[in-house]
């Protein structure tokens, strides 16, 4: 009897997915004169010419640093190249890779215990142990460089003027990363 519901509401639901279809198709056509069915065009979004986007760029950066307009950074497309077909850098791109991916950086293998220390709960403690130290080791490692960086980025910021809100903001970054590997090199 349940399964029969089931299949009821499965079918309920169709319907009022196809209901929904019929009917937005139904307001993309007219009927004509004589009768028949014409497809109306669908309004597109207003779509800016190349030609008047380079004849005023000036207004369109104005009305962008305004607040006005729609709210999307317009990207610049490259011209597509005709002469060769679209599946010839598609094959190979599948076969050699894309040249634009970054390299895939490998880490570690994964230390995975053995039999014996995944049934003994003491020895699995001081696995996970070992492995937390290592994980917190690896931390304070690469915060080193990252914090001399930031450090050089805070002083070119104030030879360069940057407001103090926004170098209070990276002087509060360095100081959270500093905090943490402190922590990290006690927890050793």
């Amino acid at each position: 009897m349940k399964h029969w519901q089931g299949v009821a509401v499965i079918a309920v639901i169709v319907a009022a997915v196809a209901g929904q279809w019929y009917v937005a198709g139904v307001h993309e056509t007219a009927p004509t004169d004589e009768g028949r069915v014409t497809t109306l065009p669908v309004p597109a979004a207003p779509v800016p010419s190349l030609a008047s986007a380079g004849a005023a760029p000036a207004a369109a950066t104005s009305s962008e640093s305004e607040g006005v307009g729609d709210g999307l950074r317009r990207v610049p497309i490259p011209p597509v190249d005709t002469r060769t077909p679209a599946w010839l850098p598609l094959a190979q791109a599948r076969e050699s890779g894309d040249a634009r991916t970054p390299p895939i950086e490998h880490g570690a293998p994964a230390e995975h215990p053995d039999a014996s220390v995944l049934a003994d709960p003491q020895a699995y403690a001081a696995h996970q142990l070992a492995q937390k130290q290592r994980l917190f080791a690896a931390y304070a490692q690469a915060a080193a460089p990252e914090l001399a960086r930031l450090q050089t980025d805070l002083e070119q910021g104030r030879e360069a003027g940057i407001p103090p809100e926004e170098l209070a903001k990276v002087a509060e970054k360095i100081r959270r990363i500093e905090q943490q590997r402190q922590a990290a090199e006690s927890a050793k």
